[in-house]
């Protein structure tokens, strides 16, 4: 299908890379066939008839199972995300994980000598660091937007996602998979744990963590500050040894999430507790042994390896908003002393014997 070259930047590329040298020039582009240029009149009926033999010779390849990508391979799904205008922002620039991101055209060839080999870094990266793609012929807002002159521009969002740094490294999978790792290393956010005093810190902490172990904390009054800090500290510790999984920490005191504790069996056995919660899979598992750091780590290894008994939550959580802790010992409110005749008012005075 013939398209408009304007005079820009895309043309002067796509000039380059096919060897234009006037115009009109008319290619043909058949997927998994390199392009090849249309040699008969410049009408429109031989146009169209060319075309359409080329599109049954297409269909006919098809229908007796033939790949249309040069290889008899099984082909395999990339898991390399699709990236547009709508969810550019949502998905990658209010994402705190590490996004690498390849802007393409359909017809640049250096982007389809890249393809398989981006295909393969997606899919070794899966679950570390994500990969995404950007139709720069469908998407040229993006495309002005982060200032992508050639094709492919490979830009990686870290942890300042307002600042992308360009990728400039080998096109291959295994380089591309180096890169992402150590880029991962150095981007990866402090870790933390949050205390969970409403809906909205669930939803962000836990909404889309592949685990969230949230942890059940003593009353104040039962352990003090220090003693609290110490918990506090311990899922620090945690978080640290397991800063690159895609895992959150939120902690919240005994009795403040009420319907929280019910759903996971929380408060029978005693606080502090400890469970993993998968919230899109709505389901949890409680740590069975003590809440010590060796027990707290082993739960966390066996949770990221699929966990063992695990159990559904039945139902929507309700989380209640609290104040958050203020960082001090509690307080114990003590009542006013009442003397029996103000409690029973005239009656207290006569009495009768029964």
């Amino acid at each position: 299908m013939p398209t408009l070259c304007l005079w820009n930047q895309n043309c002067l590329i796509a000039m380059q890379e096919y060897g234009i040298r006037g115009f009109p020039t008319i290619k043909v582009f058949v997927p998994g066939n390199p392009p090849v240029d249309y040699q008969g009149a410049r009408d429109v009926k031989p146009i169209a008839e060319y075309a359409l033999k080329q599109i049954k010779a297409l269909l006919k390849d098809r229908l007796n199972g033939k790949s249309t990508g040069g290889s008899s391979e099984k082909s395999e799904t990339s898991l390399s995300v699709e990236l547009n205008s709508r969810n550019f922002d949502e998905l990658v620039l209010k994402s705190k994980e590490l996004w690498i991101v390849e802007f393409f055209a359909p017809w640049c060839g250096h982007c389809k000598k890249l393809a398989p080999e981006w295909k393969k870094a997606a899919n070794s990266l899966q679950g570390k660091v994500k990969l995404g793609h950007v139709d720069c012929d469908s998407e040229k807002s993006l495309m002005s937007r982060f200032n992508v002159q050639g094709f492919p521009t490979i830009l990686v969002f870290g942890a300042d996602k307002d600042t992308p740094i360009p990728y400039e490294g080998a096109r291959t999978a295994s380089a591309i998979e180096s890169f992402a790792l150590e880029q991962l290393e150095s981007n990866v956010a402090p870790p933390e744990v949050t205390e969970l005093t409403g809906p909205d810190v669930m939803e962000e902490k836990c909404g889309s963590a592949a685990i969230c172990f949230v942890a059940f904390l003593p009353d104040i009054l039962d352990s003090k500050a220090e003693g609290r800090n110490k918990y506090i500290e311990q899922l620090l510790s945690v978080a640290e040894k397991f800063k690159r999984s895609p895992y959150s920490y939120v902690w919240a005191a005994a009795g403040k999430q009420p319907d929280l504790e019910n759903r996971v069996g929380v408060g029978g056995y005693g606080y502090p507790a400890l469970v993993a919660l998968n919230a899109k899979k709505g389901a949890y598992a409680p740590l069975k042994s003590a809440f010590e750091l060796e027990h707290i780590i082993e739960f966390v290894k066996e949770a990221g390896r699929g966990g063992k008994g695990n159990l559904p939550l039945n139902g929507n959580l309700e989380i209640v908003k609290t104040e958050p802790w203020d960082g001090k010992d509690g307080e114990i409110i003590e009542e006013d002393e009442f003397s029996l005749e103000e409690l029973m008012g005239e009656d207290a005075g006569s009495k009768d014997e029964l």
